[in-house]
């Protein structure tokens, strides 16, 4: 009988606090979640400020990304991109005929 009624308070007691266990889970769960997107998040800021820091400190860098993205070059100077993702800055127009 005793054995009965301590297995009753545990089931009583369990019952009690699994939906809570559950919802700790759960919270548990998101909380993970979103410190894995914060930790994202604050790689992401330490990069960018690093390139703040170098775009105004560093005119290499400055030149090395205006030729990269703006296809800007040195007087005679050929650049050749292997990849066809990229266009060029400037393209010339094509000859007219004269008439």
């Amino acid at each position: 009988m005793l054995a009965l009624i301590a297995l009753g308070i545990l089931l009583l007691g369990g019952l009690t606090f699994y939906p809570e266990w559950v919802h700790r889970n759960r919270i548990a769960a998101k909380l993970e979640e979103e410190q894995a997107k914060l930790r994202a998040e604050q790689l992401l800021q330490k990069k960018r400020e690093r390139e703040v820091t170098l775009l105004q400190t560093d005119p290499g860098y400055v030149e090395t990304i205006a030729r990269d993205k703006l296809g800007l070059m040195k007087e005679g100077e050929t650049i050749f991109r292997l990849d066809g993702t990229r266009t060029p800055a400037v393209e010339t127009a094509p000859a007219q005929k004269k008439n």
